[in-house]
């Protein structure tokens, strides 16, 4: 019963949390200040939640608060990104000016502040949990930053269905940074490591000796189900925002594929647009 509650509430903290964080990034575009005011009180929750707990590794309802109190900071970290807040100083697509020497140089450009936020983040709780008793709320956050590593290589080196109508329209310019005309080698390298952590984490549940173990891993190994999911989305024609429908913005059109609405110039190798302009010819 403990494995099957832990399961189901990680399941629901995933979808809800999801959803939430998605609308609130929609409503930044006219109530910003009031957004970041929720988000940033969520956040400290979240804080105070960590500290609470960080000397009880014996309950169950410690594991819980750790995890949540993570799940916290990390929505603020996300909200602050989808709003535009925390990105990096290049806004602009890839192809327009001023060029990068890079592709790799000028998608990190995009993204730098937020990465740099999160790493900042990940060093602050490892110095502050590195020793402490209940450690779920360090290991919950240290998984969803490595998942999102994970996905953000994958999108940029290629997968197929990596373009989601989820992305907010004053983020939009991203898209030109992702790459859809193959599927890296990098995907099958995420999708078996994200399995072996995910068979290791399920192990580790099965055999805890308390329940607090038993809460601990089994949110962890839930979590990482969810990241696996999450990649295969990369790569199947799905539509992920199916699931949030209800947190998307009503006013624009809804999208039949989850390809549509994407600026018309992507991504492509110069290989690739030298093979067609000699097909052309």
């Amino acid at each position: 019963m403990i494995f099957l509650s832990a399961v189901l509430i990680a399941s629901a903290a995933w979808w809800v949390a999801t959803g939430l964080v998605l609308a609130l990034a929609r409503a930044g575009n006219k109530y910003f200040k009031t957004v970041m005011a929720l988000a940033t009180g969520v956040a400290m929750l979240g804080i105070f939640g960590l500290i609470a707990t960080a000397g009880d590794s014996t309950t169950a309802l410690s594991a819980y608060i750790a995890f949540f109190s993570a799940l916290a900071l990390w929505a603020w970290h996300e909200t602050t990104f989808l709003i535009g807040l925390v990105t990096g100083p290049r806004r602009i697509a890839v192809s327009e000016a001023p060029r990068e020497k890079t592709r790799f140089r000028a998608a990190f450009l995009t993204v730098r502040d937020h990465e740099i936020a999160l790493f900042a983040t990940v060093l602050g709780l490892v110095w502050f949990m590195g020793g402490v008793e209940n450690t779920t709320g360090l290991l919950a956050f240290s998984l969803l930053w490595v998942m999102r590593i994970s996905t953000k290589l994958n999108i940029y080196l290629g997968a197929r269905h990596a373009i989601s109508d989820m992305l907010p329209d004053r983020l939009s310019y991203l898209k030109s940074y992702f790459r859809t005309d193959r599927t890296s080698g990098w995907f099958y390298v995420s999708l078996g490591g994200t399995a072996l952590l995910l068979a290791w984490l399920v192990f580790a549940a099965a055999t805890a000796e308390t329940d607090h173990a038993a809460v601990k891993w089994t949110l962890l190994a839930a979590f990482a189900a969810l990241a696996l999911i999450e990649h295969m989305f990369l790569v199947l024609p799905v539509r992920d925002s199916a699931l949030w429908g209800w947190a998307m913005d009503k006013t624009r059109t809804k999208s039949p594929s989850k390809t549509r609405d994407i600026p018309a110039k992507l991504h492509t190798t110069p290989e690739s647009e030298t093979s067609r302009a000699a097909a052309r010819a």
